[in-house]
């Protein structure tokens, strides 16, 4: 049993090894980035959040024209403060908007 345990310790640390290293090359890569000063300006992004951030938007300007657009790319959020369990927000009026809250709360869509 010492042995397994001692080898498991082994791999973790080499995977551990692996994150850091992998971390490292990516904060390197994203702030040579010309758009890594205005990703990080953005309260509670540090290289490697900011780093997923363009990972996941892209760096093609011109994919959205306005904040609009980035929005709606973003979908659904968690309102601060909030609870899990409402965590989504649906547009007013639409279908969408009704039902969820009807099932959660017991009462019917009139």
């Amino acid at each position: 049993m010492g042995r397994q345990a001692i080898a498991l310790l082994r791999q973790l640390e080499a995977a551990c090894t692996s994150v850091d290293d992998l971390t490292e090359a990516t904060v390197e890569s994203f702030d040579t980035h010309p758009d890594a000063e205005i990703i990080t300006s953005f309260p509670g992004l540090g290289s490697l959040t900011g780093a997923r951030v363009l990972a996941e938007i892209g760096d093609d300007r011109s994919r959205f024209t306005d904040a609009k657009g980035l929005k709606a790319f973003a979908g659904p959020h968690r309102s601060p403060g909030r609870p899990a369990e409402a965590s989504r927000s649906w547009p007013a009026g639409s279908r969408t908007s009704v039902w969820p809250r009807s099932a959660t709360s017991g009462r019917s869509p009139a």
